[in-house]
């Protein structure tokens, strides 16, 4: 319900964008029309007809049919027309006869991006500033002294909590470091859930609070880390495409979903956060680096050469190619976590990153 409740909202933020300037550009192979289909989102519609599908919100904008394009579902019929001068997406009701009058269930309107791929994120913190390290609170043990906890069980946790609230378990995973090895902040590893104890047999102190472990993920060990579970229900407002500077350079730290290359609607973390006027939104190119060239009496690639050649200079760097592009939707003080909108081929888990202007 409350991913409903986070796509249905969206969207009337996400038409409130000014218009850009320039001219929507459309794909050499677009369609004229389009059959919605289930498992469709707007962005990925947006990207049949546009060679930029994060300017979709002007696909949809000033058409009386379309008012709302989170109110397209699968079956609808959209059309390729022009708008003074600029392309949109009209909609037809595909209608299926039947001899007999019946009721039908609405299917669920399209998403604008899979929700489904981000609610693991919002639901849950995934980094901690260094900073915030020393004042958070861990968890303490029990009455009978055991160092592991599991789903069902009463542990202690340090300080005191409000019993309103859920609280996660966290276990510290990987340092992210920065251009100058500075820690910029590090992963937390999601354990479980915790409320304040309701038990008769328990008491709570200033310095300690008991707590029951609703459900987890694993073990929950003395030491881990306990901090809020985060209100998200606010964010869908947060997730308009914003143009960020080229000139805001950084690279990919890290990939959530484990493996070492990513692909669409992988999650990553980016060096680049508050302190960088990162906001939720903020849209990023992904940059593979341009090959080193050595040029004597033959041109090979530096990787190519004999250990001597590969520990030198090279002659020649190629550009670096954009080959995908990122949108943020959390960020931290000097880390966001960004969702791999395209991308055109296996994309690294350490590739670089500069600012999408438009």
């Amino acid at each position: 319900m409350k991913l409903k409740l986070i796509a249905s909202l969206l969207v009337g933020v996400v038409l409130s964008i000014t218009a850009f300037a320039d001219t929507l550009k459309l794909r050499a192979d677009h369609p004229e029309t389009y059959i919605v289909k289930k498992g469709d989102t707007l962005w990925d519609i947006s990207a049949l007809f546009l060679n930029s599908p994060w300017l979709w919100p002007r696909l949809w904008e000033n058409n009386s049919q379309i008012a709302n394009p989170h109110l397209i579902y699968p079956g609808d019929v959209l059309n390729l027309i022009w708008v003074d001068g600029e392309p949109r997406l009209t909609r037809k009701r595909l209608k299926k006869l039947s001899p007999t009058p019946r009721i039908q269930e609405k299917d669920q309107a399209i998403p604008i991006i899979p929700l489904n791929r981000l609610s693991a994120f919002l639901t849950k913190d995934h980094i901690i500033s260094p900073d915030l390290l020393e004042g958070t609170p861990k968890v303490l043990g029990d009455a009978v002294g055991s160092p592991r906890f599991f789903e069902g069980d009463i542990f202690y946790g340090q300080g005191q909590f409000d019993e309103n609230k859920l609280y996660g378990i966290y276990r510290l995973g990987e340092n992210f470091k920065g251009k100058y090895s500075e820690n910029l902040g590090s992963e937390l590893l999601f354990i479980g859930q915790a409320q304040v104890s309701k038990s008769p047999n328990v008491d709570t102190t200033a310095e300690a609070t008991p707590l029951d472990l609703l459900r987890s993920s694993r073990e929950a060990r003395q030491g881990d880390l306990i901090l809020p579970i985060p209100e998200y229900e606010s964010l869908p407002a947060y997730f308009i495409p914003k143009p960020v500077s080229k000139s805001v350079k950084g690279q990919i730290l890290s990939s959530l979903n484990g493996p070492s290359a990513i692909g669409k609607w992988d999650v990553v973390v980016i060096d680049k956060g508050k302190m960088d006027g990162i906001q939720i939104g903020s849209m990023f190119s992904i940059l593979r680096s341009g090959q080193a060239i050595l040029v004597n009496d033959d041109v090979i690639y530096q990787e190519d050469g004999d250990a001597f050649d590969q520990i030198g200079d090279p002659d020649i760097t190629l550009p670096a190619e954009r080959v995908g592009e990122l949108m943020v939707f959390k960020v931290y003080e000097n880390l966001s976590i960004a969702i791999l909108m395209r991308g055109k081929d296996v994309i690294g888990s350490t590739y670089k990153i500069e600012g999408l202007s438009f």
